[in-house]
C-alpha cells in the first residue's frame, strides 16, 4: 500500500493538483498517507511476530486487479477529457481544454496549468422556503465573499443565479470569483470560478462558458457512460509509453502515468515481453 500511494504521488506531481488552496482540497495528497500507511505495515508485521511469513505474488495480485475500475466509478461521476460527466444525475458539464479536474465525494475543482485559477462544482444547503437569489447571495457570504452584481437567467432551461462576487482564498489572497447557483431535481448546485483580479479579466469569458455547458443527459446518454478498467499488455519491440498509450489504451490517460502505473521512470521504456498494466474503456 505504502508503495501504491508513493505512485499516487508521482502522478500527482504531473499535474498542478499540489496548488489547489486548502478550502478546495478534500481528499488528503497520496505523500501525506504514504507516512501514515507505512507506520500501519509496521505495526502489523510487528504484531505478527519475526516468524511470521511474508511473500510477494505478483501473478496473484495481477489476477485481482484485471478488470478493476481505474479512476472515477461513473456512480460517482467520471471525467473524460475536459468533461465531467454523472450518469445517476443525469447530466455533464465542460470545463476549458487542458484543465486538470479532479473529482471527490464533495465537489469536482478543475485548475488551469501553471495558473492558480480554479473552477468548483458542488451541491449546497437547499434554499426551502427562500428564492434562488436569497440562497446564492447567503451561500457566498457565508464563503466570504461579497457579491458586485447578480443575475436571474437560466442555465439549460433551468431557473439560475449568475453573479459576480470579491472575496479571500487561502493561498491565493484577494480574488474575484463569477458563480452560478441552480436547482435540478432535488439538488442545489453552484458552479464557480476565481482567480485574482489580473487574472480575472482573461479567465472570466471560460468561467461563463464552462457555468453555461451545463446540460441534463438523457437515459440512454447516463447509461452509455462506463468505467475505465485495468486491463494487461504484453510489450513488443519497438513500443514506447508514447504508442502504448496511444494503440493499446487509446489514449485514456498519459504516457506518463502509464509509465508510473508500471512502477518506471517516465524516460525508461518498458522491455520486450514484459507484461504492463494498461487502462481501457469499460463495455
Amino acid at each position: 500500500m505504502p508503495a501504491f500511494l508513493t505512485t499516487l504521488a508521482r502522478i500527482a506531481e504531473t499535474t498542478d493538483r499540489n496548488g489547489v488552496p486548502n478550502w478546495l482540497a478534500t481528499h488528503p495528497q497520496p505523500e501525506n498517507r504514504v507516512e501514515r500507511v507505512g507506520e500501519t505495515v509496521q505495526r502489523v508485521r510487528a504484531a505478527g511476530g519475526e516468524g511470521g511469513t511474508w511473500t510477494t505474488n505478483r501473478d496473484g495480485y495481477l489476477a485481482r486487479i484485471d478488470g478493476l475500475v481505474f479512476g472515477d466509478n461513473p456512480e460517482d461521476g467520471v471525467v473524460r477529457g475536459n468533461l465531467f460527466l454523472h450518469p445517476p444525475l443525469r447530466f455533464a458539464l465542460e470545463f476549458p481544454d487542458g484543465w486538470d479536474i479532479t473529482n471527490s465525494e464533495e465537489q469536482v475543482v478543475a485548475q488551469e496549468p501553471g495558473n492558480k485559477v480554479f473552477m468548483i462544482l458542488r451541491t449546497i444547503e437547499p434554499g426551502r422556503g427562500r428564492s434562488l437569489e436569497q440562497v446564492a447571495q447567503q451561500h457566498m457570504r457565508e464563503s466570504g465573499y461579497k457579491a458586485t452584481d447578480l443575475t436571474e437567467t437560466t442555465i439549460d432551461g433551468l431557473q439560475a443565479v449568475v453573479g459576480t462576487y470579491e472575496g479571500n482564498a487561502s493561498g491565493i489572497g484577494k480574488v474575484m470569483a463569477r458563480g452560478a447557483h441552480f436547482v435540478l431535481g432535488r439538488n442545489t448546485y453552484f458552479i464557480g470560478g476565481i482567480a485574482a483580479p489580473d487574472l480575472y479579466p482573461r479567465v472570466v469569458g471560460g468561467f461563463d462558458r464552462t457555468i453555461q455547458s451545463f446540460r441534463q443527459l438523457s437515459q440512454d446518454e447516463a447509461d452509455a457512460i462506463k468505467p475505465n478498467l485495468i486491463d494487461f499488455y504484453t510489450a513488443r519491440a519497438g513500443d514506447t509509453w508514447q504508442s502504448i498509450a496511444q494503440r493499446a489504451g487509446n489514449g485514456l490517460v498519459s504516457a506518463t502515468t502509464l509509465a508510473i502505473m508500471n512502477d518506471h521512470a517516465i524516460d525508461e521504456q518498458p522491455a520486450p515481453g514484459t507484461r504492463l498494466k494498461i487502462v481501457v474503456a469499460g463495455s
